[in-house]
């Protein structure tokens, strides 16, 4: 049996490790933090979970992937063990997800409007959006809203902790605590050196095949067996922010008030920064609390040790709570800078790509070549979450081989998520189809 290893165990890697030992294959996951993730863009308990797309588009095909797998895993678990029941519902929380899109829009507007997904869709002008959703919009922007099961949120820390609970179950192991410090390819096989972090002792093991989740921290494992990949796939810091109405405040609002703020979330700004909102935690005694922050305020890090630990910048928060205020304005809330109570902040990191799609890829190393049997997945950018057990099952495919005959979709998804590489360094590679 092949032995394969998973760097990097947030929902990505865990995904990946979780659809190889689903497959019966041999895999060990190597996390360099402990069981507490907290350092990585799967962090934290709301993302938004959308399947809103043009026809055929790839990341609706994956939410959809997803929420399938999902639903697999599910059922696996609950059939492994009777005391705990999981559910779907554990993972999903069913919201209408709420999309802003500029009148200059109209033609992606228009492409969301086919066969299969009108009964999920429903839009308004600003001469309708008061009496279809309660809001008062600017002449210029148009509202859309989707209605459709697991749309909504998914909570990544949930989702993660049954991922690992079924790759155990499936006999493959997880290694917390041990972060991955050299590679290197021997005649048939890997030399992967791990450092225990607890002990700082470093072992080499073996490996036939090797898959890199390349986050943040991973993808500079293969700094050197691949240099391209340091200047296609990037960290960058997104803020974040979770905010509230002030208890007082929002104790006065009436029913309807709150249904409709409760309705307006997830909340997806197609406008400028594209600024998001979700709720992070409902409240029955009070208010919610929502998670605020803008998809396209990404910039680069100085220190990745550092980032966590450091605010979002002034600009940035005050940038979030006007949107937010803007947001409740249109749902006819309107509220004072001192009726918006900041909870906490902190900076979220993504992996990015330089076109901004993702990867699940084998890679060239760095004399050129083609390197069977080690993969990259990464460069998810704030749309990983929501179709990670789609990447985690491409990645499976990849390392262990699709016998099926591949549908349409299947090949423009691996059309869309191959490897955008010519070697940037050397300029001498101009791979054509990698699958």
């Amino acid at each position: 049996m092949e032995n394969i290893l998973v760097i990097g165990g947030g929902l990505m890697g865990s995904s990946v490790a979780w659809k190889l030992a689903d497959r019966g294959a041999k895999v060990t996951l190597f996390e360099q933090q402990g069981e507490n993730y907290f350092k990585g863009s799967s962090f934290g308990t709301a993302r938004i979970s959308r399947s809103l797309g043009p026809k055929k588009d790839v990341f609706s095909h994956l939410h959809n992937k997803t929420v399938k797998e999902v639903a697999k895993l599910v059922d696996f678990l609950n059939e492994e063990n009777t005391e705990q029941i999981h559910s779907m519902e554990d993972i999903y929380t069913n919201y209408p997800v709420t999309y802003l899109y500029h009148k200059k829009q109209r033609a992606a507007i228009d492409k969301l409007r086919f066969k299969k997904q009108k009964k999920f869709f429903n839009s308004a002008s600003s001469h309708s959006a008061f009496r279809k959703f309660g809001m008062t919009l600017p002449d210029d922007t148009i509202v859309v809203r989707e209605t459709k099961q697991y749309s909504g949120t998914l909570n990544p820390t949930e989702l993660l902790q049954k991922l690992r609970t079924g790759i155990e179950k499936k006999n493959g192991t997880l290694k917390y605590g041990h972060q991955v410090v050299g590679l290197v390819k021997k005649d048939d096989f890997f030399e992967v050196s791990i450092l225990n972090t607890n002990t700082n002792k470093i072992r080499k093991l073996k490996a036939t095949k090797v898959i890199v989740a390349a986050g943040a921290y991973t993808v500079n494992i293969l700094k050197a067996f691949a240099p391209y990949l340091n200047k296609i796939i990037t960290p960058k810091r997104v803020p974040i922010s979770f905010l509230k109405i002030a208890d007082e405040r929002y104790a006065q609002l009436t029913k309807i008030e709150k249904k409709t703020l409760y309705d307006s979330f997830p909340f997806f700004s197609r406008i400028g920064k594209e600024y998001f909102a979700m709720i992070s935690k409902p409240a029955e005694d009070g208010s919610p609390i929502i998670k605020v922050g803008g998809h396209q305020i990404r910039r680069n890090i100085h220190d990745l040790e550092r980032v966590w630990d450091e605010e979002p910048l002034k600009k940035e928060l005050k940038w979030m709570k006007k949107q937010f205020r803007k947001h409740l304005k249109m749902l006819e809330i309107h509220l004072s800078k001192k009726e918006i109570e900041t909870v906490t902040s902190y900076n979220c990191v993504y992996s990015e790509t330089r076109k901004k799609t993702p990867i699940v890829t084998p890679i060239f190393n760095k004399h050129g070549i083609l390197e069977n049997g080690l993969y990259v997945v990464g460069g998810m950018s704030g749309i990983g979450a929501k179709g990670c057990l789609g990447y985690g099952v491409l990645a499976s495919d990849l390392a262990l081989g699709k016998e099926n005959k591949p549908s349409k979709m299947y090949r423009k998804l691996i059309k869309t998520l191959a490897n955008p590489a010519v070697n940037l360094h050397t300029k001498r590679i101009k791979p054509g189809r990698l699958f």
